[in-house]
């Protein structure tokens, strides 16, 4: 069922890989890229009697961030997305040669990502470069485990991502492919509701802007003058 919804086919052994311990529930993730976006797929899995059941899974649809070629704090942005992009993240403690730094291939890792930590780090000392600087780490370690110098991206990351959740029914559920058409119409439309906001707004701006201006004021103090003027030559 899985493999036929599209996901990859090594499903089947993360799955006993969980189910071999028995657990009352668990999930898998898998990230789809899909053009330029990444769509991760959390899949949800319940313990009913001896068989593990599927009954949805959450699709997340995080668009491509651009990054301009210009240089901040003496940052390079677009050579250091290039860089990011470049370097696996993934550090896996199994692999000796992951830590062990007499590696040639894992001591270049490490001055690498040592180098694009302290550009992040750089940008992050004025306001316009940390926007740049969350925009890179989302962009990039969205999908590693957390870690303190993630921060909190909540409110940016809400910014490029869709969500939805999708149910199995008798065994069959969205396809994969269906679900990524489905979020990037979401995209579109949450992309134009935020269009419309922002001309509210600056309507909204423009309607104080003259509200606040001076010939609602000059008007009154040319009728406090008229009206001085007319007690005078009655008295």
């Amino acid at each position: 069922m899985l493999v036929a919804t599209g996901f990859n086919e090594s499903i089947g052994y993360n799955l006993l890989q969980y189910a071999c311990f028995k657990p009352a529930d668990f999930i898998l993730t898998e990230h789809l890229t899909k053009e330029k976006d990444v769509l991760t797929c959390t899949i949800f899995f319940e313990r009913k009697g001896d068989e593990y059941v599927c009954s949805h899974y959450d699709a997340s649809l995080l668009k491509e961030m651009e990054v301009p070629d210009t240089s901040l704090q003496g940052v390079q942005l677009k050579q250091l997305d290039r860089l990011m992009a470049e370097t696996d993240w993934q550090l896996d403690s199994s692999n000796s040669n992951d830590l062990d730094l007499e590696n040639e291939t894992s001591w270049q890792k490490v001055k690498r990502i040592e180098g694009i930590v302290s550009d992040l780090l750089r940008l992050s000392a004025t306001d316009e470069g940390k926007r740049f600087a969350d925009l890179l780490k989302l962009k990039h370690w969205s999908n590693i485990p957390f870690n303190p110098m993630m921060g909190n991206l909540s409110a940016l990351r809400s910014r490029f991502e869709v969500t939805q959740r999708f149910f199995f029914y008798d065994g069959k559920g969205i396809l994969v492919d269906e679900a990524y058409r489905f979020l990037m119409n979401r995209w579109l439309e949450k992309k134009l509701q935020a269009r419309k906001r922002r001309a509210v707004g600056e309507e909204t701006e423009d309607a104080n802007a003259g509200s606040n201006g001076t010939p609602g004021k000059e008007k009154s103090l040319l009728q406090k003058k008229r009206k001085t003027k007319e007690q005078k030559i009655k008295r």
